[in-house]
């Protein structure tokens, strides 16, 4: 004879049902939840937020810095902007500079790893027209450097991996060796395709020219550094910058000792080359200066005083007579 259950037997089950489904409810909620994100193992995330930030800041000083120098180094005005800091595959690194491109391989020791400092070529030519006494203008289609462009862009950036070096100072000292100056970026592997790597990019600007300078860091170059790298790690640096007030004297002291060169021009005068080439001893070239006017004094090139001369016992002399302002300032 077949069992038949109850309405009140049913009720009981699944009343008992339901209080099983709680208790696990309870047990399962009562543990940590765990949160997922997405991960994309062809671009893994292995630099913080805080980390990209503080890398931005160097460079920040580093771009203040290359502006000082590329300004007396072109002789015209020069500003350098960072535009962007931030994380990349190697190859979509590579793939966005364009064929030909000026790409610079250096080695960063310690730890002894290769990094990429690449330059827009239109960039590039134009600091090379200005460098070789042009207005500093590029024309024509871009082309793969000359031996003797080569030459002049190997001592430009060895002076900029000189100014990086110093930009990274506060985190980590490192020397920065130039290794290549290369045309593409397939003839600068400096990692694998898929490596994690550190983009930072900076535009330049200087008369009607605009250009993009690249820094490509491998990851196993920052990963030595990556504990430094924390913002309130950079900031208490700065902060203790404040000591500079107390150093200013002792600055002051060294300048004070520092030996600048001080000359007298008798005159100017414009000549032929042919005169110029047959000239002999005993020829007299006649100076645009009179007898008793005062001589322009030179201190490091340039002009700071006016001067009358003479002797003193045996020794030629002058006397100052008037300082010479320039723009606003003078020694």
């Amino acid at each position: 004879m077949d069992e038949i259950l109850s309405q009140e037997e049913i009720n009981a089950l699944l009343s008992s049902f339901a209080k099983q489904e709680e208790e696990r409810a309870v047990k399962s909620g009562s543990g940590k939840t765990k949160q997922v994100r997405p991960y994309d193992f062809r671009r893994p995330d292995k630099l913080s937020k805080d980390q990209l930030r503080t890398i931005e800041m160097i460079h920040e000083t580093f771009a203040r810095s290359l502006s000082t120098w590329m300004s007396t180094y072109l002789r015209m005005p020069v500003r350098v902007t960072l535009t962007s800091c931030e994380q990349l595959s190697f190859d979509e690194f590579s793939s966005s500079l364009p064929t030909p491109s000026v790409i610079a391989v250096f080695n960063i020791s310690p730890p002894d790893g290769e990094a990429i400092l690449a330059l827009e070529p239109l960039l590039a030519f134009a600091m090379l027209d200005r460098v070789l006494g042009g207005p500093g203008q590029a024309k024509g289609r871009p082309r793969e450097l000359t031996d003797i462009e080569q030459r002049l862009m190997q001592d430009l950036a060895v002076k900029v991996l000189d100014i990086l070096a110093r930009a990274w100072s506060d985190v980590t000292a490192f020397s920065a060796r130039l290794e290549n100056i290369v045309a593409s970026s397939q003839f600068a592997q400096i990692t694998a395709e898929t490596e994690t790597v550190g983009a930072v990019s900076l535009e330049v600007a200087f008369g009607e020219v605009t250009g993009n300078v690249s820094l490509c860091f491998p990851y196993p170059i920052l990963q030595p550094v990556l504990p430094r790298l924390a913002a309130t790690r950079w900031f208490k640096k700065q902060a203790g910058r404040g000591g500079e007030a107390a150093s200013a004297e002792a600055i002051r002291q060294r300048l004070a000792t520092v030996q600048v060169p001080v000359t007298v021009e008798l005159g100017q005068a414009s000549i032929m080359v042919a005169d110029f080439l047959d000239l002999a001893p005993g020829d007299i070239i006649r100076l645009d200066s009179r007898r008793g006017e005062d001589l322009v004094v030179r201190v490091g090139g340039g002009p700071k005083f006016l001067a009358r001369p003479g002797v003193i016992g045996k020794r030629l002399a002058f006397q100052v007579s008037r300082v010479l302002y320039d723009r606003g300032g003078t020694l």
